[in-house]
């Protein structure tokens, strides 16, 4: 019996100490960081940004941006950051013109500051909250609060300190330390709208004294298997003033939802910065793009409810697979509704539609349905009778290969999305003809459809004599 006392005392100590070896072995990777003091933390950067979900096809790669500067503000006590982007995107031969952008997370809440008003991002939460527990403080204050486990590893000849942990429920984290202390690695995984459990790996390059504050001097990140970021840092403040708070809107009206008749039987879904269209037919409904994620699409659904109470939902149209008008796609699907898109999406959405989604379940995961998907070439018709609904791929765009527009021959409304996004009311035209859009009305001339209104999904309801006015390139001046 003594002999027994003796082997599980020793037991407990074994454990115990290893307990404390890896509680130490944290410990060490924070003090390196001063994570104890750091309770906000800035950097800029300079570099290459690479969007995510926005490629030309879903094979592509992710369309690639210049960063001419990033100002990030984290603050770790409340779960907040702010970005400050300069980019301009990385076309050729030319690139693009600079492009401001403020993005913003705090809490359960994301949002854009444009101008002085705010614009909701809640589809977006889970990604950038992911960017602050997944920063060399943020991961290690959540290995911290989340019992992460810590082992010796050697891995490619060299002994690593490894930190796993699950954040909240809500994402997997695995830490690469080397034996300075240093993070070099960090493996996640976070819940994404359209692809599910979505793999990051962020490589922090060599740690610089920047004035006295120890930071890695690079960041290289892949997601879902491709680069997303490369960035230089260039400057770094411990412990900054931050400020971030939820704007009203955003607070209490995160996903807001109006409707306007467009024609009989045709509704056009506003409320936020992408739209959806209603169109009732006989004996069902269609409508047009799903984007986002499960609350917009749930948000739509219940307004279309309102609209047509006796009809359901037979089919979506899909305009293209870009992660911002396909993330709520799959709520669609949890109800039943055929997703209608272009064949080159398919392969993508029914590998996606099968991903796990451990982190952040979705309409879709919990009602274990199957999605269901009919895709087309360059034309399809939908009809039963009383109303004829005409999709044409926009052949040739630059913004995608498969982009589907949605014509209504006897209202004679296209529907279309990104290609062509009208300006304020009165703006001037630009200098320029934007490409995309002198696509679209080249792709209008040349299926001869006859079109009276354009309902974006971005923007608002134009003449078709708006969409001509932005693709003629002006007359020069006479020479007197």
């Amino acid at each position: 019996m003594l002999k027994k006392l003796a082997f599980v005392l020793m037991l407990v100590m074994l454990v115990r100490g290893r307990a404390e070896a890896a509680e130490s072995d944290l410990q060490q990777i924070a003090d390196a960081l001063d994570v104890s003091t750091t309770k906000t933390f800035q950097f800029t950067a300079n570099g290459t940004f690479f969007s995510l979900g926005q490629s030309t096809s879903p094979a592509a790669a992710w369309p690639r941006q210049f960063v001419k500067s990033l100002t990030r503000v984290y603050d770790f006590t409340s779960g907040a950051m702010r970005d400050e982007w300069v980019r301009m995107a990385a076309q050729t031969p030319t690139v693009g013109p600079e492009q401001q952008t403020v993005t913003l997370v705090s809490g359960d809440f994301a949002w854009n500051e444009v101008g002085k008003d705010s614009l909701p991002r809640f589809w977006e939460v889970n990604e950038r909250q992911h960017y602050i527990w997944t920063s060399p403080h943020g991961v290690v204050r959540a290995a911290l609060a989340n019992n992460a486990t810590v082992t010796k590893q050697n891995i490619e000849g060299r002994q690593m300190t490894v930190v796993s942990f699950v954040e909240k429920g809500k994402q997997r984290v695995n830490v690469y330390a080397n034996d300075q202390n240093q993070i070099e690695r960090v493996e996640s995984w976070y819940g994404h709208p359209v692809a599910g459990d979505l793999k990051v790996v962020t490589h922090y390059g060599i740690y610089r004294d920047f004035a006295g504050v120890k930071f890695p001097n690079k960041i290289i990140q892949y997601q879902d298997g491709l680069p997303t970021l490369d960035l230089t840092i260039t400057a770094v403040r411990a412990n900054p003033p931050v400020n971030i708070e939820v704007p009203e809107n955003v607070r209490t009206n995160p996903v807001p939802v109006k409707s306007e008749k467009a024609a009989d039987g045709v509704w056009y879904i506003t409320g936020g910065s992408h739209h959806s269209v209603l169109i009732e037919l006989k004996e069902y409904l269609i409508v047009v793009e799903g984007p986002q994620g499960d609350q917009r699409s749930t948000a739509v659904m219940a307004e279309v409810k309102k609209l047509v109470p006796n009809k359901s939902i037979k089919y979506l149209v899909n305009t293209h697979h870009h992660f911002d008008h396909s993330g709520g796609v799959r709520a669609y699907a949890a109800e039943g509704v055929t997703i209608i898109t272009h064949e080159v999406n398919r392969p993508y959405f029914e590998k996606a539609v099968v991903n796990s989604h451990n982190y952040s379940p979705d309409l879709l995961a919990k009602s274990k349905k199957k999605a269901v998907f009919q895709t087309m070439g360059d034309n399809m018709v939908l009809t039963d009778g009383s109303r004829t609904v005409e999709l044409y791929q926009i052949t040739g765009n630059p913004h995608h290969d498969g982009i589907i527009m949605v014509y209504l021959r006897k209202e004679k409304i296209l529907i279309e999305a990104d290609v062509f996004t009208p300006g304020p009311a009165g703006a001037e035209p630009p200098k320029v003809p934007d490409p995309q859009s002198a696509n679209l009305e080249a792709n209008i001339r040349r299926l001869n459809i006859d079109v009276d209104q354009v309902l974006p999904l971005h923007g608002r309801i134009v003449p078709y004599s708006e969409l001509q006015r932005v693709t003629t390139p002006p007359k020069p001046t006479e020479k007197k």
